[in-house]
This record gives structure tokens, sequence and C-alpha cells, in this order.
């Protein structure tokens, strides 16, 4: 089976990093990849859920990390045997699954205990000893089951208990030996039935395929005995009979130890390297069985593949990304200090938006979106270059667009403004909305800074919500020890951005803008795009 690919954007997702995602393991998959996953790291925003809603697109599987965790181990549902399966049943299930080890379950899934060959060996050898049915409550159905007979009489659901006899001796020596309760495998030996079934015996097991007479049949009834014809020969039903026992009378029970498929891999390394099991049971969170691990699949592990989209920077990637094998990067941002093991493929192009690239890449490849993917393209475009008004448009972006905007159907710049008005109602967000909804993180230097944007179409109720929004930052900067935490309140109609800045030492910032600080912000006309009018004159300053 063809490993998963994820195809992912970074942290706190715009619409851009999620379209991106969705549309480009969609050429993926066109291109002949199989199991491509688009896949998102964080809560899709209002603004992206308008986008996707629009042209009916499903959003990507939400990924919390990329550590590799016990289920990305499982190859597939496994065989599971009931407490009353017998032994005989549970080596065939081994031999035709090629399993060794098979967790016993109840009628809900939860596990009872664990069966191997070991134990299957160990029971057959012990009960071979000491030929006595009593301890392993053996049923009449069991037999039935595994020895492939039929019942001729008495209860299927009647234990066997007792002695086990062949009855190859002259009558007169069967008569001394077998007693009450006993079992008896004997052939079409008429006499040798009546004597045992006089005898009290609690089953008669006939091999050979033999049958009863309508005496001896009705004999068994009148001493309530079970009478069980079987197709094997005589020997060899006595040599199977043990193994009709039910499974719970030969499984373990006590210190079986089990993961959780949730469990990371490297918990479950230590906790094998103290113990020395052939196969440890993975169990869901209602603590049904999902599979079995074994230190054969640590032997095989492999780092888990993924595209990353709209970033470059693990800081901004999805948690455990730097344990991940990246294959690819498609991007348009700077490029911040990634490193891979191998060469990889790593597309970054200074647009307004990395689905503008995805959309070239469709082109050059020769295959042509269909509506859906285009709209949600468009969307991120537009997004991103702020209805073509932020400095980080370019002439590719609108020409792609204007592609995109005819597949879809729909008309750019109204698509644009009913998106950002569907997602820019400030009386209706809450301040931990508007602070982490675009949030992304930058280490410049010895600094760690953290500047979010929220684009609104006019600033109406912005001024009820400064104190709550100045007191938030703070407490989010000291919680993620950061340096800086900023947030861009963009009004797109007036075309400029009111930043909100917390730290020690606020005015730092308004002096790498030469802005005067007011009540905590600076007032930046004419600043649309975070990436071309913000970040740099940032990193000139503190890096100066």
């Amino acid at each position: 089976m063809p490993e998963k690919v994820y195809v992912i954007g970074h942290r706190n997702p715009d619409t851009d990093s999620i379209c991106a995602a969705i549309s480009y393991s969609r050429l993926k998959e066109r291109l002949g990849m199989s199991q491509v996953i688009p896949c998102r790291a964080g809560k899709i925003n209002r603004e992206t859920e308008f986008v996707l809603n629009s042209f009916g697109v499903e959003a990507p599987l939400l990924i919390k990390d990329l550590h590799l965790r016990v289920k990305d181990l499982l190859s597939g549902p496994i065989p599971t045997v009931g407490p009353k399966t017998s032994l005989l049943e549970v080596w065939k299930i081994m031999q035709e699954k090629n399993q060794k080890t098979l967790p016993v379950v109840d009628k809900k899934e939860q596990m009872m205990g664990m069966i191997t060959v070991g134990d299957l060996s160990g029971s057959y050898i012990e009960n071979m000893a000491d030929y006595d049915l009593s301890p392993l409550h053996v049923s009449a159905k069991n037999v039935v089951r595994s020895l492939n007979g039929s019942l001729l009489a008495g209860d299927e659901e009647q234990e066997l208990c007792g002695k086990v006899y062949v009855g190859a001796m002259r009558h007169e020596s069967l008569e001394s030996y077998v007693g009450t309760g006993d079992i008896v495998l004997m052939g079409d030996r008429e006499k040798a039935q009546r004597i045992a079934l006089r005898q009290g015996v609690s089953a008669l097991i006939l091999t050979g395929g033999a049958t009863l007479t309508p005496e001896i049949e009705e004999l068994a009834r009148q001493s309530n005995s079970v009478v069980i014809s079987v197709p094997h020969d005589t020997f060899t039903a006595a040599r199977l009979l043990p193994m009709t026992a039910p499974v719970q009378s030969a499984m373990k029970t006590e210190g079986i130890i089990s993961f959780n498929e949730d469990d990371l891999i490297s918990e479950v390394k230590d906790k094998m390297l103290q113990t020395r099991y052939r196969n440890y049971p993975v169990l869901d969170e209602q603590g049904k069985v999902v599979g079995l691990i074994s230190r054969y699949h640590l032997l095989s592990l492999s780092r888990k593949k993924v595209i990353l989209v709209d970033h470059n920077e693990l800081g901004q990637a999805v948690v455990g990304a730097d344990q991940a094998q990246i294959l690819e990067v498609v991007d348009h941002h700077r490029v911040g200090g990634i490193q891979t093991g191998e060469p990889i493929l790593f597309r970054n192009e200074p647009v307004g938006s990395t689905c503008t690239i995805v959309a070239k890449s469709y082109r050059d490849w020769g295959i042509v979106p269909d509506k859906a993917i285009a709209g949600i393209m468009l969307g991120a475009i537009l997004s991103d270059t702020v209805i073509f008004k932020s400095p980080t448009c370019t002439d590719r972006d609108k020409e792609i667009a204007a592609y995109l905007a005819d597949l879809a159907g729909v008309d750019p710049k109204e698509f644009g403004v009913q998106m950002f008005k569907a997602a820019s109602n400030l009386g209706e967000r809450r301040v931990d909305e508007l602070i982490e909804e675009d949030l992304k993180e930058f280490t410049m230097g010895d600094l760690r800074m953290g500047i979010g944007q929220f684009s609104v179409m006019g600033i109406e109720g912005l001024d009820q919500l400064r104190v709550e929004l100045s007191q938030r930052l703070e407490e989010l900067r000291g919680q993620r020890a950061m340096n800086y935490l900023m947030l861009m309140v963009t009004d797109l109609i007036e075309e400029n951005t009111e930043l909100f800045i917390s730290s020690a030492q606020p005015e730092e910032i308004a002096k790498a803008f030469d802005k005067p600080l007011e009540n905590g912000s600076i007032f930046l006309p004419g600043v649309l795009s975070r990436k071309k009018q913000v970040v740099p004159p940032l990193s000139k300053y503190f890096l100066r």
C-alpha cells in the first residue's frame, strides 16, 4: 500500500493556506499520486469557510501534529476471537491470517486476553497428559464446530465434563473403566455404545461418521447423554478433542501490555525495550482492539511524508514537521532556514498568493482545474492580495485570477467583497479570534515575534475592543514567551492598518516604522501586507 502524503499549510491557517493544500493535493491526484491527503494545522476562519462553502468544497483534515503515533504503524484490522472460540479454530485462524498472536475480545470488542502459538502448544501438551475435560469447559457445540461433526442427541450447550476414554476394549473391560460423566470415543460398535450409555457417560463421540440406531438414540435421550458423530477416525478425533476447549481456558489475562492508537512511538519504544513480548495489542479511545504492533514495526519505521504549502519555516509549521520527511515546498514567502536530508522540489515565487503558483502548476502540466478547485484558488488569491490592492500583488496574480474566475463563473471583485464582508464584522468576533486567526511567528536574531492580521471592511466597533485587545495581547505574549506580539487590524476600504503592540519595549516597533506610539499601537497608512510592508521593516531594524 502506498504511503500517505500530507499536504499542509501553516498553523493558524488563512484562506491561501487551506485552499493551496486542497488544490495542490487534487493536482497530485490527477498526476497519478495516490494517498495524497489535504490537511490543515488549525481552525478554519470565517473567510475561508465562506470560500469553501461557496464552491461546495469540504474542509481538509485537521492534523494537530506530525509526530509518529501507534496508529501510523497499523496496516489494517486484525482478526480477533471470542472467549468461547475453540483452540482448534484459533489455530486455523492463525495459520490462515499468518498471525502468531490473537486478541480475545467480548461482544463489545473489549479486550479480555491474549492467546499465542506458545499458549496453544502448552495447553495441548498439558491436556494430553491428563485427559480430563472438566476444567476446560468444553461444550458440545465446540466439538461439533471444531471437528465438523453433527449432534445426534442432547443439548449443544451442554458441557462435556469428565475423563476421556477410547472405547477400543472388550465390552466387559469397557464396563469396568467407564463411569458416570465420562466421555467415550468409539466407532460403530452398537454393544459398546449401549454399555457406555448405561454407565451414564456425559458424552459419546462416534468416529468415522457412525450413526445411532433408533434404540440407542432413545437410550441416549433417557440417560441425558450428548451424542456427536464426527467424520474423523478415532485416533485423529482423540488428538483433536483437547483442542475443542474454549480459548478462555488457555488465554493470558494478566501482565498484558497494551498501547493506545494515539500513543507516541517514542514512548512505545521505551516500553518495548523493557519487555519481551512478541506482540502488543493496540486499543482505540473506546478500548476496542484495533491492531497489534511488534518490534518489527519499529524496524520498518518511516517518517511521515509531507508537502508544505504557503510557508517554509518550521516555526510556522505544524508541530512535529521537523520529524517528518518533507517532499516539497510550494510557497511565496521569504525563505526561512528550513533544512532537509535530501534534495526536494522547492518552488518559491515572488507573487501575492501560493494559489497563484499552484494554478500555474496546473497550467504547466496541461491540466484544467474543475470549477470548484478554480473557485477556491481564486478566493485565496483575492484574500492574499486584498482584491489586488496589496503591494504583494503582481501582474501574474491578476492574470491567473482572471483565468480562474472564468472557470469558476464568478466576478473576482464582487466575490472578493462578499468574502471579506462575511468575515470582517468586529462586533461578532471574540478578541482571541482576532489575534489568533491569522497569527504567524517569526524569528529575528534572538527575538521571537508573533504578528497576526485581521482585515475589516471599515473599523466600526474597534474602539470598544481596544482595552480588551491590548490586555489579551499581553497575556498571550507571556504565555508563549514571545518578545513581541502584534496584531494588524487592516481596513480594506481606507487601505490602512493599525498595529497593536505588546512588548516590554513597544517603542522599538514604533522606531522601526518611524511612527508615533499612542496607547500601545501605531497607525500605518497605506499598509495592507504583513509580508511586504511589516516584516521587511522589522527585519531591517532588528537585524541591522
